[in-house]
């Protein structure tokens, strides 16, 4: 698959098209290992093969990505609001010890190779080729008898490349951007006397106090 230019849209990805994305990218790695993963650009845009520092962000480098993701399995797949996060161990079904976040930004996707493409993407899908265009990190998945067949093959794509890619250790509330992250409204929402209590102590017009 490749992602080509379609007609601008002013989209960009909310909650729930966050959430989709966490369900697809849980069914296609949960209790499967990365046995290959590709940190360079592909797909054809102007930064291929290049490491994008931008949006793997925090001076990760190369080698520290694959040290951290190499062989991992995957635990669980959560969200935090715009925050998506693999929870990744040395075993299947063993503890975490380490945790890669995704957060799309504006245009980023995680595409699944021969899942559709998220809707609120503004860039139409070639059938015809993978990896996407603007693919910054793409994950081969291996399943528990260590090929996976057909091979499962994920790649974050983001032109713009206002999206990270970020890790963590085994907690990955200890430090922003999960520790600066509020309930989510979704799974975790407040419940109606706190949320009163919350609007009650400032002074803002409602809206501006719910945002």
């Amino acid at each position: 698959r490749i992602l080509t230019c379609a007609k601008p849209r002013a989209t960009m990805p909310e909650l729930p098209e966050v959430e989709a994305q966490r369900s697809t990218i849980e069914a296609a790695t949960l209790g499967r290992r990365i046995a290959t993963l590709i940190a360079v650009e592909q797909g054809g845009g102007p930064r291929d093969g290049q490491f994008d520092d931008k949006v793997i962000a925090e001076e990760v480098t190369p080698d520290v990505l694959a040290i951290t993701l190499q062989d991992r399995w995957v635990l669980g797949v959560r969200r935090r609001g715009k925050q998506l996060w693999l929870e990744l161990g040395e075993s299947k079904g063993g503890a975490c010890c380490a945790c890669l976040l995704i957060h799309m930004g504006m245009t980023g996707a995680v595409i699944v190779q021969g899942v559709a493409a998220p809707v609120y993407k503004s860039f139409a899908v070639d059938e015809t080729a993978w990896p996407p265009r603007f693919t910054k990190l793409e994950l081969l998945m291996a399943d528990a008898a260590g090929v996976s067949a057909p091979c499962v093959r994920l790649a974050f794509t983001d032109p713009r490349r206002f999206g990270r890619v970020l890790l963590r250790g085994a907690d990955p509330f200890s430090r922003p951007p999960l520790s600066a992250l509020a309930a989510d409204p979704v799974t975790d929402p407040p419940s109606a006397e706190a949320f009163a209590s919350v609007l009650r102590r400032g002074g803002a017009p409602s809206k501006a106090a719910a945002l």
